[in-house]
């Protein structure tokens, strides 16, 4: 098959979608399919090993350069823009699918002229619906969901029954390594590090694990953010009100082939969602390198880190409280974390890999 996968973030920022976009076409190329990537007029390229993988740049109207009505009104426009650029190229592939990755550009379909065979398949990454988008996604010809929980937002709000299709990891590249990383950092060994890695905004829940390292403050505990977005500066003003500046590490963003070596150097992963999120990508990529995670119970993280507290502690979502007895259940058991960790490596290795996510998607597209 002939594949094209558009996203105009995927050449301009780090991210789960567009780690999912970069991944799966690796995979697919490596099934014996032709893929070409569309994004927008950006530097960002994942390491494709020499593949035969075609990716296409275009211009686009930044959504803060766009008036503001609404974020999702920017979003929109964002991508239009970027449409009108790509269309001609989209339309003379004449691919047997196209994949979309957000509502936003679900005006794709109608942009196709009436003699196209090309089809259309919505892999979705979580929500981001609007006014109007079940009546775009009538042209939708595949669903796709990254989460049992994710499905059901699907099926609640578009009235499709999709395709469930977890999200994968690549575990050659995140698995347990050795590193000095802490003393680059300036960690002690002794130290309990705990790793987030992703967007600074508020749904990510980095306020409430900063007020759990309040609550053990002076104790050698710190949190480690890599990371940017909106919430950074609030976070760091949060942190230095709450005279707890030497136990958050502000980080910048770092390059994905980079993140296993911050989780090899942490003792475990943290993820404070308070939002609904569908998967989890950052998650997996810190079980993989078989540390034990922190993450909330909300949205799709239970059906990857699992119920059974034998890869990770799951916490309410919004419970500093919660927060630090996890914490300290690890401190206090570093054996037991141990374990944790071995079984998060396991859980990702028999259930989420890009190759099982490939096949799976290949089946869902063939029928």
């Amino acid at each position: 098959m002939k594949i094209g996968i558009i996203d105009v973030t995927i050449t301009m920022s780090y991210g789960g979608i567009q780690t999912a976009v970069w991944e799966l076409a690796k995979q697919l190329h490596d099934a014996g399919h032709e893929v070409h990537l569309y994004g927008g007029n950006g530097d960002i390229r994942h390491n494709l090993a020499g593949r035969q993988i075609q990716v296409h740049t275009y211009p686009y109207t930044p959504r803060d350069k766009v008036i503001d009505l609404g974020g999702r009104f920017r979003r929109i426009v964002e991508r239009y823009t970027f449409a009108r650029h790509a269309k001609k190229d989209v339309i003379s592939q004449k691919f047997d699918w196209v994949i979309l990755t957000k509502p936003f550009d679900f005006f794709w379909p109608s942009m196709m002229p009436k003699s196209s065979s090309t089809r259309f398949c919505y892999m979705s990454g979580g929500t981001s619906f609007f006014k109007g988008d079940r009546r775009l996604g009538k042209k939708i010809s595949a669903w796709v969901a990254c989460s049992h929980f994710n499905a059901w937002q699907i099926q609640h709000h578009f009235k499709q029954f999709p395709s469930v299709i977890y999200n994968g990891v690549d575990i050659e590249k995140f698995k347990p390594m050795t590193t000095s990383l802490r003393e680059r950092l300036g960690i002690g060994e002794s130290t309990f590090l705990l790793s987030f890695a992703g967007r600074l905004v508020g749904w990510k829940g980095l306020s409430v694990a900063i007020d759990a390292i309040e609550k053990l403050k002076g104790e050698d505990v710190k949190l480690l953010i890599i990371g940017t977005g909106d919430d950074l500066e609030r976070l760091k003003s949060k942190s230095v009100a709450k005279g707890i500046a030497e136990q958050v590490i502000f980080h910048q963003p770092v390059e994905h082939n980079q993140l296993p070596e911050f989780y090899a150097a942490s003792d475990a992963g943290i993820f404070p969602s308070t939002g609904d999120e569908a998967f989890g990508i950052t998650i997996a990529e810190a079980m993989a390198c078989a540390k034990p995670v922190i993450a909330s119970h909300i949205g799709g993280i239970p059906e990857v880190v699992g119920n059974e507290g034998t890869a990770g502690v799951l916490v309410a979502p919004g419970s500093a409280d919660e927060i630090v007895m996890a914490i300290n259940h690890l401190r206090e058991l570093p054996d037991r974390g141990k374990t944790m960790g071995e079984n998060a490596r396991s859980r990702i290795e028999t259930r989420y890999t890009w190759q099982h996510s490939a096949q799976r998607l290949l089946q869902t597209l063939a029928s």
